[in-house]
């Protein structure tokens, strides 16, 4: 009794750990590619990157299978700010010490083909 309960509380659902987390979004990244390179209702290049690139941001916004949405946040320099400013120009928010600002996931791929370059 003692080894069943020793068993159940050993695979008790844990939360991923960081690498584990990376691995799983780096192995459905690479699945996408060998999707796309085979992919032949697209027969050219552009087409294939571009369906590549929407299935990535799919994958960032939560909409690809058992990933979760991913939080994407500007992280510059910690001297950005301050140097940007002194050239009269605009600088990104800092996440340096806080909690996330920016979140720009969450819509990525549904908005990618309206800033789409000709």
């Amino acid at each position: 009794m003692i080894v069943t309960l020793f068993m159940v509380e050993e695979n008790q659902p844990r939360e991923y750990s960081e690498e584990e987390v990376r691995a799983q979004f780096l192995r459905h990244v690479n699945r996408l590619v060998q999707y796309w390179e085979n992919e032949t209702r697209s027969p050219d290049s552009l087409s294939k990157l571009e369906g590549l690139a929407f299935s990535i941001m799919g994958a960032i916004d939560g909409c690809e299978g058992d990933l979760p949405k991913y939080i994407i946040a500007p992280d510059p320099h910690p001297e950005d700010k301050e140097y940007l400013k002194s050239q009269g120009k605009n600088y990104f928010p800092e996440n340096h010490e806080s909690g996330i600002k920016c979140d720009i996931s969450g819509g990525l791929h549904e908005l990618l083909q309206q800033y789409k370059t000709e």
